[in-house]
């Protein structure tokens, strides 16, 4: 939770604050910013991961399978769109929103049907 907050945080609030010119190598470094929360975010997946049961490894692997698949299947999709003439708007927030929420979603079904 502390690493999502960070990281709205800084995603919204930083480029308000720290005004920069499109292209300039400080405008990357303010866009690239946000992701040190997210590294944090990945470091502290995986040592969850390692601390849980062999039953909650296998859920969490077999949903993160699906939402990787999910994102993959969106990224296929907006691309052919995107050659196929159509401006597909906001199409890398499509994929990720559309990974992250199969992943949390299937996390969630695969524990309740897991403890039945």
């Amino acid at each position: 939770s502390i690493g999502i907050l960070a990281y709205l945080a800084l995603f919204l609030a930083l480029p308000r604050i720290v005004q920069t010119q499109p292209g300039t190598a400080l405008n990357v470094i303010v866009a690239l910013v946000p992701l040190a929360p997210v590294i944090w975010m990945i470091i502290a997946i995986a040592r969850h991961v390692r601390r849980v049961d062999e039953l909650q490894r296998l859920l969490f692997l077999r949903s993160f399978t699906l939402g990787f698949a999910v994102s993959m299947v969106t990224a296929l999709t907006t691309a052919l769109l995107s050659g196929a003439g159509v401006d597909v708007q906001y199409a890398e927030w499509i994929i990720f929103m559309g990974g992250m929420t199969s992943w949390g979603l299937s996390l969630a079904v695969l524990s309740i049907r897991a403890s039945r």
